[in-house]
């Protein structure tokens, strides 16, 4: 036993040495929480035998513990606060208090950290040398804090400040904080000292409210930062990102934090600038989930990306349920497409019963790869609205001189509500697939009182309605709803309804002409392409 107890206090005495004595506590008064802000020891680089940092913590777990004289955190029997070790890396491990926990230890100042190395194998105390505490709200110091980035390059952030008492000096600290895993992690952002531009971070700068760009430059002392950053923002789109200003006034710390309003890649490609149909929707409709990508004729971009495929993340939350799907196709195909489409399941299923307009939200992105599956460029929508689509079951019957649509609504409680001012205007298109392209057999519009208290519905329409200015299978409507009866006997014909807020897409497999086509919805890289989303611009244009 005396051999092992020897053993343990020198194990113990290496693992003491991952750490540097000027590990600090900083608290937030705003939000009742405590970071442990562990700072590498100072001399990691030359490591000796005795030091285990660099040889065996790496990614391992270690268990953490905030000890003042009285009270310690995380308090007996709730979970315990864990991280996993990075060589040579500041790491921040946060603390949850209850706000009477907060207000009890907020005027103290001496207190000590514990590590659990190895899950109760290793046991490291050390003492903190400063306790921090956040007594200034920052928190509307910022109108607008925007990123921009060039995915595992630098980031711009562009913000638009108020008028607080910010000194810039030579000892504010700025960096970005981001979530990673069960800890928050820091990007430094050091002030420009060359080629600045006016409105740039830098301490010639005095007025805080002069500066309106923070920049992230890839540097040998960023790129680890940068590198960590971006593989857990490509995993999660919904981290928590934020902006932080850390600075002494009178020998207090004040931190402002704000997180980002909008977080999108740099337009490296002109996308944005060259495309004015770039818009992200997304619709729970009874069975199948669509996520519009363009208000335009297909999914294919104005500007040039050389890319090989694309692949869409969505998620869709509420206070409750949250679902995040992923999905990766060919360029050319989703190119060609219209929109995306997700089968829907029980968790779909359950953000639509639970469906309040204010608190379902969504968010969406849509990235450009290489060859080798590298992010080339891609937008992202955050907190855009969800909207419940409404038909849940349609059949279209072709006759010699007009055709009907017949469609049955859901009975959702939302379907009459965020219809009630609606715009009573709808457009039908028919389209068919051949030899994997699909073509526009005919584009209508037409009005009808849609009354969404009653189920089923009956519209019929005539080439009166037929809409010009889309490129069509053939010139005319009559070409064209002759050239459908001769097809549906060898081909796909499908067909797509929408109206001020229904998105839907169906397909048909009818092999006798002036039948009844019963639609079954398909997956997205079977019906989008050519005709729902022109016709949204239709709608819109009435």
């Amino acid at each position: 036993m005396i051999v092992v107890h020897v053993l343990m206090v020198s194990v113990s005495s290496s693992f003491s040495e991952c750490f540097s004595a000027k590990s600090y506590i900083s608290g937030n008064v705003l939000t009742d929480q405590l970071n442990l802000h562990l700072l590498p020891f100072e001399r990691l680089d030359k490591i000796t035998n005795e030091n285990l940092c660099q040889m065996y913590l790496p990614n391992k777990v270690v268990v953490a513990q905030i000890h003042y004289d009285d009270i310690s955190f995380p308090r007996p029997g709730e979970d315990e606060v864990s991280f996993l070790y990075k060589f040579n890396q500041e790491i921040i491990v946060t603390f949850q208090l209850s706000h009477a926990d907060y207000e009890h230890i907020f005027d103290k100042n001496i207190t000590m950290y514990e590590l659990w190395y190895d899950v109760n194998l290793v046991k490291v105390n050390n003492s903190v040398n400063t306790i921090e505490h956040t007594k200034y709200n920052g928190t509307n110091c910022f109108q607008k804090l925007e990123m921009e980035y060039t995915i595992y390059e630098d980031i711009d952030i562009k913000v638009l400040p108020n008028n607080c008492n910010v000194k810039i000096n030579a000892n504010i600290q700025v960096y970005i904080e981001f979530q990673e895993g069960q800890v928050n992690n820091q990007i430094p952002i050091y002030p420009c000292v060359s080629s600045c531009d006016p409105s740039e971070f830098q301490l010639s700068l005095t007025n805080f409210s002069q500066i309106r760009t923070y920049r992230v430059k890839k540097t040998p002392a960023t790129a680890s930062h940068l590198s960590s950053f971006y593989s857990n923002f490509v995993e999660n789109r919904r981290i928590q990102i934020s902006l932080n200003l850390k600075f002494d006034t009178n020998g207090i710390y004040t931190v402002i934090s704000n997180t980002f309003n909008n977080i999108q890649h740099k337009d490296n490609f002109a996308c944005k600038s060259l495309d004015s149909h770039l818009g992200i929707y997304a619709l729970l409709n009874p069975n199948v989930v669509s996520v519009q990508y363009r208000d335009s004729l297909v999914n294919k971009l104005v500007c040039n990306i050389s890319a090989k495929y694309v692949k869409v993340d969505l998620y869709m939350f509420d206070n409750v349920t949250s679902v995040n799907r992923k999905q990766t196709s060919k360029i050319l195909d989703f190119d060609n497409s219209i929109g995306i489409e997700f089968q829907k399941d029980s968790q779909f299923t359950l953000l639509r019963e639970n469906f309040q307009p204010s608190v379902t939200k969504t968010t969406v992105v849509v990235s450009y790869l290489s060859e080798t599956l590298e992010i080339m460029w891609e937008i992202l929508i955050y907190s855009d609205p969800v909207y419940i689509g409404c038909v849940e079951r349609a059949t279209l019957h072709l006759y010699e001189n007009h055709n009907c649509l017949e469609y049955i609504l859901d009975k959702h409680d939302q379907c009459v509500v965020q219809r009630m001012t609606a715009q009573q205007k709808n457009v039908l298109g028919i389209y068919y697939k051949s030899k994997g392209i699909q073509k526009s057999l005919g584009m209508y519009r037409f009005h009808y009182a849609v009354d969404y208290s009653i189920s089923k519905h009956e519209v019929c329409f005539v080439c009166e309605e037929y809409q010009p200015g889309v490129t069509y299978a053939k010139p005319s409507c009559e070409e064209n709803q002759k050239l459908t009866k001769q097809l549906i006997k060898t081909e796909e014909i499908g067909f797509g309804i929408v109206s001020a807020c229904e998105f839907i897409i169906f397909n048909t497999a009818v092999t006798e002409y002036k039948s009844i086509y019963v639609p079954v919805i398909l997956s997205s890289s079977l019906i989008c392409v050519l005709v729902i989303i022109t016709i949204i611009t239709f709608v819109q244009k009435l």
